[in-house]
């Protein structure tokens, strides 16, 4: 198979000169503007090489190729151009990753070895990342096949974390899933070096004396250690070492880090395996999310809600606030049924506020009682 090359010039008799000279060894496809380039990139990429011309009316050729960068920084990027100042090969090549700076005119010899050189770049960044990609997985799997085999019931809680975590990353539109996954599954690897009886007493949230404490709270160092020295992992490592990480900054690590500053990964891990735990022992759901909620300061606000969000099963990129009724506004969406003290519905969940309904409230809550707080719909923000 040929090697794609994708061609951007405005002028169409030198796109037709460049591709002349290069069909005989690769595959080639033209556009006459930056616009025009980014829609077939995307349409029919992937593309091993893109050269783009820089003069180029309303998106020159650095600001193309940046473009291209963003949805496929694997294509290797060579910009030709007229204008040989200093300062727009200084702008190309930082902007936008350039691997070439050819000038016109430009001979054949020079193009196509600079086309060559381009497509030995592309190889080598494509083979280096399957590398990476099978290094990943393989490195991956021995470690959940270790834990499976060491500490089954360990294993059971990642496979619970994971699907927990997927949920909530898909709520906070969370894009690396595969990293999610990982984090999930690996969270407890740490526990393959403690005592079963101990991570099981944790599970049923038993109190550990002392000396079991010490030996449990050592898990998310003892993994980090491990994944760390996996490609591309550092980021996972980091956040299963903060897993047991309170949002006011108590917990494990023993630093002074808190609140935003505690790595996502790890304020996500804290959440889920606290609420999975409270399902363990027999909580119901919204049992386990009315826990959480009384102990604020020790978990992230903002992924409790898109938890809290998952388990009641609220329409995707909302979350669940309570107000008083006196804040309750025209316009709020109900996320809960509004109940008086003898538990009669006074207006339905998913019912839209409206002045009648507002007015109506207010006059029963001036005469009998409303049960408060109201539970409402907000639009849920990402980290």
């Amino acid at each position: 198979m040929k090697y794609k090359i994708l061609l951007v010039d405005d002028e169409e008799n030198i796109l037709n000169a460049y591709k002349r000279n290069l069909r005989t060894n690769f595959e080639v496809v033209t556009a006459d503007s930056g616009f025009s380039g980014l829609e077939i990139f995307k349409e029919q990429g992937p593309f091993a090489v893109v050269i783009s011309d820089f003069r180029m009316p309303k998106m020159n050729g650095t600001e193309f190729l940046t473009a291209v960068k963003q949805i496929d920084p694997n294509a290797t990027r060579i910009i030709l151009t007229g204008q040989a100042d200093m300062q727009t090969a200084i702008t190309a090549i930082n902007e936008g990753n350039i691997f070439r700076f050819l000038t016109k005119p430009c001979s054949l010899d020079l193009l196509l070895n600079a086309v060559d050189d381009a497509v030995r770049q592309y190889d080598l960044i494509i083979s280096e990342k399957v590398l990476l990609e099978k290094t990943l997985k393989g490195s991956v799997k021995v470690l959940i096949d270790l834990l499976a085999a060491l500490n089954p019931s360990a294993f059971s809680q990642s496979i619970r974390f994971r699907q927990m975590a997927t949920k909530i990353a898909a709520r906070l539109n969370i894009e690396n899933f595969w990293e999610i996954e990982i984090l999930s599954l690996l969270s407890q690897i740490g526990c393959v070096t403690i005592p079963p009886d101990i991570v099981a007493k944790v599970a049923k949230g038993i109190l550990l004396n002392e000396k079991e404490k010490k030996l449990y709270f050592s898990h998310p160092l003892f993994a980090k250690g491990l994944i760390v020295n996996i490609p591309r992992l550092e980021t996972v490592a980091e956040g299963i070492l903060f897993q047991m990480k309170n949002y006011d900054g108590s917990g494990f690590p023993l630093d002074e880090i808190k609140g935003k500053d505690i790595p996502f990964y790890g304020r996500l891990l804290r959440v889920i395996i606290e609420y999975d735990n409270l399902l363990q022992n027999n909580n119901k759901p919204e049992d386990a999310l009315d826990i959480i909620r009384k102990e604020t300061k020790l978990f992230d606000p903002d992924i409790f809600k898109a938890l809290e969000a998952e388990v009641l099963l609220v329409e995707k990129g909302f979350f669940i606030k309570e107000i008083p009724l006196r804040l309750l506004m025209i316009g709020m969406v109900l996320a809960d049924d509004i109940l008086n003290e003898n538990g009669v519905v006074l207006v339905a969940k998913n019912f839209e506020i409206s002045e009648v309904i507002k007015t109506r409230l207010m006059n029963y809550a001036s005469m009998s009682v409303v049960i408060e707080p109201i539970k409402i719909l907000e639009f849920l923000k990402v980290r």
